[in-house]
């Protein structure tokens, strides 16, 4: 599984609906090869009655990633470079002293690094803090 296979679950977490046009456009693949990557997934079990199966789902590393973004800066504008990542759960716009909490999932500590480098890397973002998830109970 690549990448490309991760952002696809991950689209269809949000959405699992979603016609495979936009899916084809997010992933900047042809329909055609949009469609052979859902057929894999479909032939490997990740996905199974249309339904995301991780195989170990409590078993990935998960942290929430608090951004603050730079004056002038917009969570709108910021949200769909943050969308396009392979790690992003969801993107929550909030009030108070950080701007954005940014929830990742990685099948190693690694991963979450890794999200959280492209992340402070954008364009109008000042900082990011990270929370990984020790223990959850509930989801």
């Amino acid at each position: 599984m690549d990448d490309k296979d991760r952002l696809l679950l991950s689209l269809l977490r949000r959405d699992a609906r979603r016609p495979v046009v936009a899916l084809a456009r997010d992933l900047g693949l042809s329909r055609t090869a949009t469609q052979d990557r859902l057929a894999k997934l479909q032939a490997s079990g990740a996905i199974a009655r249309f339904t995301i199966v991780d195989g170990g789902e409590h078993a990935r590393e998960m942290a929430y990633l608090m951004v603050r973004l730079e004056r002038g800066a917009r969570c709108a504008q910021i949200a769909p470079k943050v969308r396009s990542m392979a790690a992003v759960e969801a993107i929550h716009s909030v009030t108070g002293a950080i701007d954005m909490i940014v929830c990742v999932a990685a099948e190693h500590v690694d991963g979450i690094e890794s999200a959280r480098v492209e992340l402070a890397g954008l364009p109008g973002v000042s900082e990011v803090s990270t929370h990984v998830v020790l223990e959850r109970f509930v989801g």
